[in-house]
């Protein structure tokens, strides 16, 4: 009878080709051993022979000499197999078909005899107890199916231990498993890390600061990151949007456009990479796409910037320079304007940066509503525009500047409140007042600071009478800076008198310059203008501080209290106060004899920029005084927050004294003020006898004029002096300034 042929076993990799090769269709053994056979049936029949049997028996007797040959062979076989089991890099376990452990051999996880006896779900169980309930009910499930279905299905467990196995289950003849267990721990954790390299590789190309688009041969996506999708708003076409594909060469960056799906065009940058799929494929591309929209959008930003300014919108310095000068190389000329609004510094400081922008940018609404549209408007800096009305006459300037002036002057209401809004204008024409862009801007700037001498809210046109002023006062600057350096500025003294006495009740040091290169006396307004301009406001309060202290150390004499005047800037100064102290104490002179007169609008102003300063001088020890008081910068409650112990009466209350009944009113109740306060009250520019008495009968005992005697200097001074008055009186003033 023929031989059933058995189903053979195959078993993919990692597993011996040993192991997975089909099992023989015959039972004989093959190979070398194969000749025993016929030997074992000779040598069985020999044996019948050497016994006697009869031929049937010799008969018999070889063929159970060749069974036994062949049962020895496949014995031998047999243990061979077994060798290469236990050897192989697996491990073999064979289990009945009642799921119980027949066999094992090989390297690997094995059972011991208490875990053999028992079943498969017992073993899954202990095999995977390391892991959390739900996950161990999972493996438990997923090895009883394996071993349920035993069709070679791989599955990777892993131990206690963290090691990775694979395992296979095959179905043998009987009902019967055999299942191989290989260790794939290097093999998983080298798949683990290219599996972490592809993430991460796959993360950087998502998150690519540029578009990347990966196309076959014909054009069709195969790839597309994150930063392609959102230039294509949420999704990249199936093909290449455009007929013709870009050549699959080696390309840095092509300047293109892309349409996108709502019918728009971007600009992009485009490089090209060739790609080779795998089985020699035509060529497919990857494109680097890189968006140029925010890139020209941030250019013509740029471009606008650098044209514009960003607050108003209007052009700025440099447009404005750029046309100047195309005006001035024009024949026909022009108007040049400049808008130079009038407090704005003010509006900005009380009222804070936001109405100060509100009212820039109202102002160059107005601006831009009030000119033709031919005619430039540029802010050219913090509060000062300018105008630019081409081939306008000058006939025409003052027409332009008027409606300019009239569009500004209505109220500005800004966050809930109302700010005033005029301006200074100044105007120059092209050629007439300059043939250069510098000579015209210079032209305009100078009629812009007459209006604003002038009162602000003004239209002033330039003129050369103008320019020879401007000349004058670059002079007057210089030499003013020589003069400081030689000290060429002098002292002079105005008396102060006690109406009740008589007697010297101090002395007012007032600036005076004669200089040498001018040729002339400079008046005292002249000196301040043109060290403010200097910026040497502070170094001239020094240096009278200095020619003052000197002069009471070397009083013929007890000296008298001696004020001077000092600028507000000066008094911003913290370190003033201990320079006075230092100045004084070098000298030897008591600091009651030193008066410091505080500028009457410093009240309103900057008191609580100086406080600090003013309370320092108080602890010093001299004398502080508010000068030209009821000038109309401050009212009397103003004066209850400085720490002074004078008023010094403004000359224009004194003038009006006493025909005028305001004027007597502001005295009397000034005066009243003062007596509450413990305030001695002085009266300054007394020129007649009237107005003294009227000062005295109100309780003012203290004046200050011509009418007693014309500041004159220190020589001259101390000459007119009889000996008594040489002595300090009971209270006491003296200052150096530069009043009149």
């Amino acid at each position: 009878m023929r031989p059933r042929r058995r189903r053979p076993v195959t078993l993919p990799w990692p597993f011996p080709d040993v192991i997975s090769a089909p099992l023989p269709a015959r039972p004989a053994p093959r190979g070398r051993l194969a000749p025993l056979l016929p030997a074992g049936f000779l040598a069985g029949l020999l044996l019948g022979a050497l016994m006697g049997w009869p031929w049937r028996g010799a008969v018999a007797s070889g063929l159970l000499g060749s069974l036994l040959t062949w049962v020895a062979l496949r014995e031998i076989a047999l243990r061979d197999a077994l060798a290469v089991l236990r050897v192989m890099p697996c491990h073999a376990l064979v289990m009945r078909p009642d799921r119980r452990p027949l066999w094992q051999a090989g390297s690997g996880p094995s059972f011991t005899a208490a875990e053999a006896a028992g079943r498969e779900e017992d073993r899954l169980r202990t095999a995977h107890g390391h892991l959390p309930p739900h996950a161990r009910e999972a493996m438990v499930n997923a090895g009883l199916d394996a071993h349920l279905r035993a069709d070679g299905t791989p599955q990777c467990v892993q131990d206690a231990q963290g090691r990775w196995f694979e395992r296979r289950q095959f179905r043998l003849p009987g009902g019967g498993t055999v299942c191989f267990s290989a260790e794939i721990t290097e093999t998983r954790q080298r798949e683990q890390s290219l599996a972490g390299s592809e993430a991460r590789l796959l993360a950087l190309l998502e998150h690519a600061p540029v578009g990347l688009w990966k196309l076959d041969a014909h054009g069709r996506t195969l790839f597309a990151n994150a930063r392609l999708r959102r230039l294509f708003q949420g999704e990249v076409p199936s093909r290449f949007p455009r007929d013709t594909l870009p050549q699959p060469t080696p390309t840095e960056g092509i300047e293109t456009v892309l349409p996108l799906p709502d019918g728009t065009e971007r600009p992009v940058l485009l490089g090209v990479v060739p790609w080779d799929p795998p089985g020699g494929a035509p060529q497919g591309r990857l494109l680097s796409v890189l968006d140029l929209g925010a890139l020209r959008h941030a250019q013509a930003r740029l471009a606008h910037l650098s044209e514009h300014d960003p607050l108003t919108g209007l052009a700025n310095r440099a447009t404005f320079q750029a046309a100047l000068a195309a005006m001035a190389e024009d024949p026909k000329g022009g108007v040049v304007m400049l808008v130079d609004l009038d407090a704005f510094a003010q509006h900005n400081d009380r009222h804070g940066h936001a109405v100060g922008d509100a009212l820039l940018r109202e102002a160059a609404h107005r601006l831009r509503g009030a000119l033709c549209p031919s005619d430039l408007v540029c802010r050219t800096r913090g509060d000062e525009f300018a105008v630019l009305a081409f081939e306008a006459g000058a006939h025409a300037a003052p027409a332009l500047a008027g409606r300019v002036r009239a569009a500004l002057r209505t109220p500005l209401r800004a966050e809930g409140r109302e700010v005033p809004v005029t301006a200074s204008i100044g105007l120059a024409v092209a050629p007439q007042h300059g043939g250069d862009p510098a000579t015209l801007l210079r032209a305009a700037g100078l009629a812009v600071i007459e209006a604003k001498e002038m009162g602000g809210d003004t239209v002033s046109l330039f003129t050369h009478a103008l320019r020879e002023r401007d000349e004058q006062r670059a002079r007057l600057r210089e030499a003013l800076a020589a003069a400081l350096e030689a000290e060429e500025l002098e002292l002079h003294l105005q008396p102060q008198r006690n109406l009740e006495n008589g007697s010297l009740a101090g002395v007012e040091a007032l600036l005076r310059w004669n200089s040498p290169r001018l040729g002339r006396w400079v008046a005292p307004a002249e000196i301040l203008s043109a060290a403010a301009e200097l910026g040497l406001v502070g170094r001239l309060d020094r240096q009278v501080l200095r020619r003052a202290v000197q002069l009471l150390a070397g009083w013929p004499g007890p000296p008298p209290c001696l004020a001077i005047n000092i600028s507000v800037s000066t008094l911003h100064d913290q370190r003033f106060a201990e320079e006075v102290r230092d100045a004084l104490h070098a000298a030897r002179v008591a600091p009651g004899r030193l008066e410091i007169e505080i500028p009457e609008d410093l009240a309103v102003r900057d008191l609580p920029a100086v406080h600090q300063t003013l309370t320092a001088l108080r602890e010093v020890g001299v004398t502080l005084a508010l000068d030209d008081f009821g000038s109309g910068h401050s009212g009397l409650p103003h004066v209850v927050r400085l720490p002074v112990q004078r008023l010094k009466l403004d000359r224009s209350i004194v003038a009006q004294l006493p025909e005028d009944a305001k004027a007597m009113a502001v005295l009397r109740a000034t005066m009243a003020l003062a007596r509450g306060m413990g305030i001695e009250v002085v009266g300054e520019g007394v020129e007649t006898e009237a107005q003294a008495t009227s000062l005295h009968e109100a309780g003012c005992h203290v004046i200050q004029g011509w009418l007693i005697a014309r500041p004159m200097p220190v020589e001259a001074f101390l000459a007119s002096l009889p000996p008594p008055l040489l002595l300090p009186a009971p209270a006491q003033t003296t200052r150096v300034g530069a009043g009149m």
